[in-house]
């Protein structure tokens, strides 16, 4: 099956340690691989373990064209991306990304960092402008995560309608998304994990 793949929806993924071993480091960066092939895609993989390589990373982002996917690949906390042991409050992360990525679906590949207000994920959507965001609301083990990324970035990628396409996503994988807690916003649609 030929998959039509939005030109501007190739991504662009923040990534942080995710242990002190870093002889034998855990990485998403095979999933971005997988993803890429399957989708004849394109990725930006970058390591942030720090408030200054963020700032740097999204502002070297912000004037990328062709991508429209931020993976935010960090552990995390109900509202906050951790990045080796500091924590960053999603409306700093708003802040540091501005407008920049607007009309960009933003995945929070983070443990609990979804598990928050409505409020605060609709605002975190008008102040950078986001066209969708996604993430986990509970504390999900790394592989389950990853494995749901893959097929989140998967089901992102492709030229469709969004809506349908998360109907049918739902259908296909209800018991991963409520066992790894996944939360998804679209600024038209608002909630579509109902």
């Amino acid at each position: 099956m030929v998959r039509e793949i939005d030109p501007n929806r190739n991504i662009a993924c923040l990534e942080s340690l995710w242990t002190r071993n870093i002889e034998h480091r855990l990485s998403v960066a095979p999933v971005l691989e997988l993803s890429s092939r399957i989708n004849l895609s394109k990725f930006i993989h970058l390591s942030c373990n720090t408030i200054e390589e963020l700032v740097h990373h999204l502002e070297l982002l912000k004037k990328r064209r062709g991508y429209g996917i931020l993976y935010l690949s960090f552990h995390g906390r109900p509202g906050i991306i951790i990045l080796d042991g500091t924590g960053i409050e999603i409306e700093t992360l708003a802040d540091f990304m501005g407008k920049g990525f607007k009309n960009w679906i933003i995945h929070f590949g983070c443990c609990e960092t979804m598990r928050i207000g409505e409020k605060r994920k609709i605002d975190f959507m008008k102040q950078t402008k986001a066209l969708m965001i996604t993430g986990y609301k509970v504390d999900v083990d790394w592989i389950n995560s990853t494995v749901m990324d893959l097929l989140l970035l998967t089901f992102l990628l492709p030229r469709r309608n969004i809506k349908r396409n998360w109907t049918i996503f739902k259908q296909l994988y209800r018991d991963l998304i409520s066992f790894t807690g996944l939360d998804v916003y679209h600024k038209k649609l608002l909630k579509l994990g109902k």
